[in-house]
């Protein structure tokens, strides 16, 4: 069984129309009223009220799009779904990649989760809006360093899908309830070295506005960033397994640290008294900052050299026709016929 679960918020001009053309590739949708004020779950209720493969959930209280997507797993959960995606209800995504995303699951089983990649040609560059391509671009990065996800092209994409096999044995309830729930999935799976693929699917950007402030990005995800790193450094190379990353951390940290302290400490005395250190003062701290650094560039390294295995899949789509040719390319797996 594949399910669809759309988020609804402030989308009653498009959402009953990404519920009709998803119907045609998917045996459910459950769509998630999240306390809209426009009352998109009714709309959808009224339009789908003999269609039982339409099904609305609705919530209480906003709680963003991640919470509405954890109401919407627990329903898939007790549908026993095999493969369960994502939507937006903007319209920004499209439907007809869903088959492909199935496929992804039938191919390689042991994938716990598949994420669209917009980011396959250059000609993304030229759709898509500037400030959200710079944006993207320093969230990507910021991203890979607290998932350990460094092979992945585009991990900031919204269009996603789990394996509902895999969906127990995930912790899918700690997951983040507003707009870092992509992100939150990609740290719980790269704890657990999950495997993850990417599907080419070019972003749709219409007229919708989207409801992501990038004021509240900037505000809330770098601080959710930084303790999502430091969490899964802590727990993947000092709890669940200590090896040459481990020291590669701790003593380039250790040493890092030192050089910081010790140079600031013996410029503030420079400074103070007007008295230049010795030569070997300084280069106390300057050898020691060196090698801290080094360490730690090797530290980086590692977490890429052994950074959990993604498989990258290729589609390209016709005006006419949808069809995918796929390929496992990182994994040596052959084409789908």
């Amino acid at each position: 069984m594949i399910c669809c679960v759309i988020p609804a918020y402030r989308a009653r001009a498009t959402v009953c129309d990404v519920v009709c053309s998803t119907l045609e590739y998917v045996d459910m949708v459950i769509v998630v009223d999240d306390a809209c004020p426009q009352r998109s779950g009714m709309l959808v209720e009224e339009t789908f009220a003999h269609d039982k493969r339409v099904r609305v959930l609705r919530r209480q209280q906003n709680g963003g799009v991640g919470a509405a997507m954890k109401s919407g797993l627990a329903v898939c959960a007790e549908l026993e779904a095999d493969v369960i995606v994502k939507l937006d209800a903007d319209g920004q995504m499209d439907p007809r990649f869903i088959p492909a995303i199935a496929r992804c699951f039938r191919d390689d089983p042991s994938l716990a989760y598949v994420k669209g990649n917009r980011f396959v040609n250059a000609s993304v560059l030229e759709r898509m809006p500037k400030m959200r391509l710079f944006g993207n671009a320093a969230l990507s990065l910021l991203v890979k360093f607290a998932s350990g996800y460094w092979n992945l092209l585009d991990p900031t994409n919204g269009y996603v899908a789990f394996n509902g096999r895999a969906l127990p044995y995930l912790e899918w309830q700690s997951f983040a309830d507003s707009y870092f729930f992509e992100i939150s999935v990609l740290g719980e799976l790269g704890l657990r070295q999950a495997a993850i693929g990417e599907l080419e699917m070019p972003a749709v950007y219409g007229e919708a506005r989207s409801s992501l402030s990038i004021r509240r990005v900037l505000a809330e995800f770098p601080p959710k960033l930084f303790r999502m790193t430091f969490r899964r450094l802590i727990l993947q190379y000092f709890l669940f397994d200590v090896n040459l990353g481990s020291i590669y951390i701790l003593l380039g940290t250790l040493l890092s640290l030192f050089g910081l302290a010790f140079g600031g400490y013996e410029w503030w005395q420079t400074f103070s008294s007007g008295h230049p250190r010795a030569v070997g003062t300084i280069m106390l701290v300057a050898v020691t900052s060196l090698i801290g650094v080094q360490l730690l560039l090797n530290a980086l390294l590692y977490d890429v050299q052994f950074a959990p295995k993604t498989s990258r899949e290729f589609g390209t789509r016709a005006k006419e026709k949808s069809h995918f040719l796929q390929g496992r390319m990182e994994r040596g797996v052959p084409r789908a016929n």
